[in-house]
């Protein structure tokens, strides 16, 4: 389960950097007087650039889709290794067992083949049950994917209005952005749009649902 608990960590991690450039902005502030540097407009050929930056610890630990999608790994996870120590104990005290009688040599042939038949069919099973896992984590992987491109789709939208030049992304510990001024980080509105969009796309379900 070490691969599936990285994979989740990892889902912990995303928006380490979100970066795009708003070409349009630049062309616009090509030409402007001084009387705009306030504004953070460009003057002749030169041009403030208007930057924002987002907390990604914050929104790991407040959007409640990426809460939810957390919650819901680690109960399969919990479910599978549940099931997978069952199995494999179940495994070792038959093979235990059939040790025993072999050792006394209080087994039959025909038994003998019937137990190694059994040991195999429960060993096969829990190799199954590890080509369940792998899927499993392939199934996280393709979702926080997909988290991270609705996280970074939204930004886009949210900057249509807002418009920023960049928008970085940092982390609380290890991150690249070692210091940011509070008054660009732009991670309280984010979160609460994406979780008001969160919360009108699940409304949307349980309205069909009923329908």
């Amino acid at each position: 389960m070490k691969n599936l608990s990285i994979a989740l960590n990892g889902i912990l991690l995303i928006l380490v950097i979100i970066l795009f450039v708003m070409v349009n902005n630049l062309k616009k502030g090509m030409g402007s007087d001084s009387s705009n540097m306030g504004n953070g407009e460009s003057v002749g050929k030169n041009k403030l650039l208007r930057i924002a930056y987002v907390n990604a610890d914050s929104i790991n630990s407040n959007y409640q889709l990426m809460k939810d999608f957390n919650a819901e790994i680690q109960a399969k996870e919990a479910q599978f290794q549940e099931e997978y120590n069952m199995k494999a104990k179940k495994l070792q005290d038959e093979y235990q067992a059939y040790m025993v009688k072999k050792q006394s040599g209080n087994i039959s042939e025909l038994d003998d083949e019937k137990a190694q038949k059994s040991l195999q069919e429960k060993k096969n099973e829990l190799d199954g049950m590890q080509q369940q896992r792998d899927e499993l984590l392939k199934d996280v992987q393709e979702r926080n994917f997909e988290l991270q491109k609705k996280i970074q789709h939204f930004i886009v939208e949210y900057n249509k209005k807002a418009k920023f030049d960049y928008v970085l992304g940092y982390e609380n510990i290890g991150g690249s952005l070692l210091y940011g001024n509070d008054s660009l980080d732009i991670t309280k509105p984010i979160v609460s749009g994406l979780n008001a969009q969160y919360k009108d796309s699940l409304q949307k379900v349980n309205t069909g649902a009923k329908h």
